[in-house]
Protein backbone atom coordinates (compact mmCIF):
# COMPACT_ATOMS: atom_id res chain seq x y z
CA UNK A 1 0.00 0.00 0.00
CA UNK A 2 0.60 3.85 -0.35
CA UNK A 3 -0.07 7.18 1.03
CA UNK A 4 -0.62 10.41 -0.72
CA UNK A 5 1.21 13.46 0.88
CA UNK A 6 0.40 16.80 -0.19
CA UNK A 7 3.01 18.94 0.08
CA UNK A 8 1.22 22.13 -1.35
CA UNK A 9 1.74 24.49 1.79
CA UNK A 10 4.68 23.27 2.39
CA UNK A 11 6.44 23.19 -0.87
CA UNK A 12 4.33 24.80 -3.41
CA UNK A 13 4.24 21.33 -5.30
CA UNK A 14 0.80 20.42 -6.50
CA UNK A 15 1.13 16.95 -7.14
CA UNK A 16 0.57 14.87 -4.47
CA UNK A 17 3.65 12.25 -3.56
CA UNK A 18 2.79 8.38 -3.30
CA UNK A 19 5.05 7.06 -0.26
CA UNK A 20 5.28 3.43 0.37
CA UNK A 21 4.24 2.17 3.26
CA UNK A 22 7.52 0.01 2.95
CA UNK A 23 9.39 -1.52 6.13
CA UNK A 24 12.12 1.00 4.64
CA UNK A 25 9.90 3.94 4.87
CA UNK A 26 8.33 2.80 8.39
CA UNK A 27 12.00 2.08 9.43
CA UNK A 28 12.79 5.84 8.55
CA UNK A 29 9.55 6.99 10.57
CA UNK A 30 10.93 5.25 13.16
CA UNK A 31 14.22 6.73 13.22
CA UNK A 32 12.73 10.14 12.95
CA UNK A 33 10.10 9.47 15.60
CA UNK A 34 13.20 8.70 18.13
CA UNK A 35 15.35 11.51 17.18
CA UNK A 36 12.86 13.60 17.80
CA UNK A 37 11.66 12.00 21.05
CA UNK A 38 15.90 11.98 22.15
CA UNK A 39 15.62 15.75 21.74
CA UNK A 40 12.67 16.32 23.65
CA UNK A 41 14.53 14.11 26.74
CA UNK A 42 17.77 16.21 26.36
CA UNK A 43 16.33 19.14 26.10
CA UNK A 44 14.34 18.49 29.64
CA UNK A 45 17.50 17.15 31.41
CA UNK A 46 19.90 19.79 29.93
CA UNK A 47 21.25 22.17 32.52
CA UNK A 48 22.61 25.85 32.34
CA UNK A 49 26.28 25.52 31.66
CA UNK A 50 28.54 25.49 29.04
CA UNK A 51 28.72 21.99 28.21
CA UNK A 52 25.02 21.02 28.24
CA UNK A 53 24.43 25.01 25.68
CA UNK A 54 27.20 23.21 23.31
CA UNK A 55 25.66 19.84 23.34
CA UNK A 56 21.77 21.15 23.01
CA UNK A 57 22.73 22.94 20.23
CA UNK A 58 24.72 19.75 18.34
CA UNK A 59 21.78 17.91 19.09
CA UNK A 60 19.17 20.60 17.78
CA UNK A 61 21.62 20.72 14.25
CA UNK A 62 21.38 16.76 14.11
CA UNK A 63 17.74 17.46 14.31
CA UNK A 64 17.68 19.66 11.82
CA UNK A 65 19.58 17.67 9.51
CA UNK A 66 17.32 14.45 10.26
CA UNK A 67 14.28 15.95 9.34
CA UNK A 68 14.95 17.46 6.57
CA UNK A 69 17.17 14.47 5.30
CA UNK A 70 13.69 12.17 6.21
CA UNK A 71 11.38 14.93 4.07
CA UNK A 72 13.41 14.96 1.29
CA UNK A 73 14.01 10.62 0.96
CA UNK A 74 10.77 9.70 1.75
CA UNK A 75 9.38 12.05 -0.71
CA UNK A 76 11.87 11.37 -3.36
CA UNK A 77 12.70 15.08 -4.05
CA UNK A 78 14.51 16.57 -6.89
CA UNK A 79 17.69 18.70 -5.32
CA UNK A 80 15.24 21.71 -6.73
CA UNK A 81 12.24 20.77 -4.63
CA UNK A 82 14.75 19.64 -1.56
CA UNK A 83 16.13 23.36 -1.50
CA UNK A 84 12.68 24.64 -0.77
CA UNK A 85 12.80 23.65 2.59
CA UNK A 86 16.08 25.24 3.13
CA UNK A 87 13.94 28.64 2.84
CA UNK A 88 11.35 26.86 5.98
CA UNK A 89 11.35 27.70 8.99
CA UNK A 90 13.11 24.96 11.58
CA UNK A 91 8.92 24.17 13.22
CA UNK A 92 7.49 24.88 9.66
CA UNK A 93 10.11 21.72 8.75
CA UNK A 94 9.63 19.52 12.04
CA UNK A 95 5.56 20.07 11.38
CA UNK A 96 5.65 18.62 7.79
CA UNK A 97 7.85 15.75 8.69
CA UNK A 98 5.71 15.16 11.64
CA UNK A 99 2.44 15.34 9.43
CA UNK A 100 4.50 12.86 7.03
CA UNK A 101 5.04 10.27 9.49
CA UNK A 102 1.54 10.62 11.06
CA UNK A 103 0.03 9.95 7.42
CA UNK A 104 2.45 7.11 6.96
CA UNK A 105 1.72 5.28 10.60
CA UNK A 106 -1.90 6.12 10.05
CA UNK A 107 -2.03 8.32 13.00
CA UNK A 108 -4.40 11.33 14.04
CA UNK A 109 -2.26 14.19 15.38
CA UNK A 110 -3.91 16.17 17.94
CA UNK A 111 -2.54 18.35 20.94
CA UNK A 112 -2.40 15.86 24.12
CA UNK A 113 -3.84 17.48 27.06
CA UNK A 114 -1.88 17.83 30.39
CA UNK A 115 -3.12 14.79 31.88
CA UNK A 116 -2.37 12.56 28.85
CA UNK A 117 1.07 14.17 28.94
CA UNK A 118 1.31 14.11 32.61
CA UNK A 119 2.07 17.38 32.95
CA UNK A 120 -1.12 18.13 35.12
CA UNK A 121 -0.90 20.56 38.14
Amino acid sequence: MSVKINAKAELGIAKSFEVKESNKNIRKTWVLQKAMAKMAIDREQSGDDAADFESALDGMMEMQDTTIAYIVDILGLSEAQAEKIQDKSFEDTVAFAQRIAAEIMHVDMAEASEEETGLEA
